[in-house]
């Protein structure tokens, strides 16, 4: 997301007293605003107790940025303060709208991010050329480029081509109270010489009755993971525009991203799919429930993704935890025998121990927590073999599972002795499990996957 600049006079709603300062944001930093003066406080107690603690906070702060226009800051959260002869305050915050005052309960119909690898993703341009430079030359009517070429002008020799913008192209999927699209449209940007074109990404999330900021960015949420997912980095948005009307003007929104990471350009070559390879509404609904059936799954699988200097031992951790999670999700109650016969069973093999406290409590706790469920070996291997025919081509499903058990006991114990490049190599088969097990539940073909997953992992 672009950072943001501006300065003006900053109030409290309802307070005649102004303030001028800075406010800048950063999609790490989030909002910071510096202001010349103090903000007023309801009262003298509260304003002694400020003092002391930095407590201050505001629900709402309004402001002014003269050209920028009218600005406001949600939960603004006091960071500094300077008292005495030249008095002045800092306050940090989330969530920064400018071109409007906004309120705190504001609804609104419309969210578009901005994102520049939808284009790529989609493989659809909408700019093409309808002149090029051999049929320039070989024709004998000159193109009508603009007015001054047509007054000034009676030679062609500079053109090397002229480009048209074509239709959007665009990738819906309809949901309960609103509608997510993918969509190429062409920007054109003039200048005093020339005039500039380009295919641009937005992600649209809109509804035909206005709706709390909330559900919006719920779902601008899942859209961008459906979007890492298939592109294989984290995607964060370039621009963020609200719309409280269809016929409004947008108003831009600046929201830190708490787990914004190093940005790293998608390589095609690590594209798991493209919306042409999957029924589009179908696989985004799949992946939507699958993420609000499955969260440790996917905030584990984020974290691969979003953090590429993770050391390799956390990272097979978080492989093996996104597993294991998953497994859970989709055998919730899966037990070696019934579980009113296993509790009879616990209580029989309890009374025969001999009179030791910390012998019985280890004991319960083994027979408590893992005796009566599958071992992480067999969670995987029941995993693995869900997709057997396409794990399969890539490895032996019985030893990756075994290698994986092994690896997460001895890291368990502090007993291993795997090198770091083994344990990074062992996280990247696991990964490619991972994945395949959420393509294929949304919808994405075996054939589809073989090359590219090979092709992601620099496998074959």
């Amino acid at each position: 997301m672009e950072s943001f600049q501006g300065i003006g006079d900053w109030w409290v709603p309802g307070s005649p007293k102004k303030i001028s300062g800075e406010v800048s944001f950063s999609p790490v930093e989030g909002v910071t605003l510096d202001l010349n003066g103090k903000l007023p406080v309801e009262d003298e107690v509260s304003q002694s107790v400020s003092r002391q603690s930095l407590s201050k906070s505001y629900p709402i702060l309004y402001g002014d940025l003269g050209r920028d226009g009218p600005v406001t800051i949600h939960r603004a959260t006091i960071s500094s303060a300077s008292f005495g002869g030249s008095e002045s305050e800092s306050y940090s915050a989330n969530r920064m709208f400018v071109g409007d005052h906004i309120s705190d309960s504001e609804s609104f119909v419309r969210l578009n991010l901005h994102v520049d690898e939808i284009p790529d993703w989609t493989g659809d341009s909408t700019i093409r050329p309808i002149i090029d430079k051999k049929s320039i030359e070989e024709s004998t009517i000159r193109p009508i480029i603009d007015k001054k070429s047509i007054e000034e002008s009676t030679i062609i020799d500079d053109i090397e081509a002229v480009y048209a913008s074509t239709e959007s192209k665009e990738y819906t999927a309809e949901f309960e109270e609103l509608q997510v699209k993918f969509s190429n449209s062409s920007r054109i940007s003039s200048k005093i010489n020339s005039v500039e074109m380009e295919t641009v990404g937005v992600l649209q999330i809109g509804s035909g009755s206005k709706l709390p900021l909330r559900t919006f960015f719920e779902y601008g949420n899942h859209a961008l993971a459906f979007l890492s997912f298939a592109v294989g980095t984290r995607i964060y948005p370039d621009k963020a525009k609200l719309y409280t009307d269809i016929d409004e003007q947008p108003i831009n929104i600046y929201y830190s991203i708490l787990d914004h990471g190093t940005v790293r350009s998608p390589s095609k070559s690590e594209y798991l799919f493209r919306p042409a390879d999957v029924d589009f509404e179908t696989a985004l609904r799949s992946w939507v429930d699958n993420r609000e059936t499955a969260p440790e799954v996917h905030d584990n699988y984020s974290l691969l993704l979003n953090r590429s200097n993770l050391p390799p031992r956390l990272r097979f951790l978080i492989i093996v935890i996104a597993l294991e999670a998953y497994y859970d999700t989709e055998y919730q109650s899966e037990t070696h025998i019934p579980e009113e016969e296993f509790n009879d069973l616990k209580s029989e093999i309890l009374q025969l121990l001999p009179d030791d406290n910390n012998l019985q409590n280890q004991m319960y706790g083994l027979l408590e927590n893992v005796a009566n469920t599958p071992s992480i070996k067999s969670k995987l291997t029941i995993l693995m073999e869900s997709e057997q025919n396409l794990i399969e081509v890539f490895f032996n499903i019985s030893d990756l599972a075994s290698e994986a058990r092994n690896q997460r006991n001895s890291v368990a114990h502090g007993t291993s002795a795997a090198t770091p490049k083994e344990f990074y190599a062992l996280s990247k088969k696991l990964q490619l499990v991972l994945e395949a097990i959420l393509a294929r539940r949304i919808g994405v073909e075996e054939d589809v996957l073989l090359s590219m997953l090979a092709s992601r992992h620099k496998i074959g």
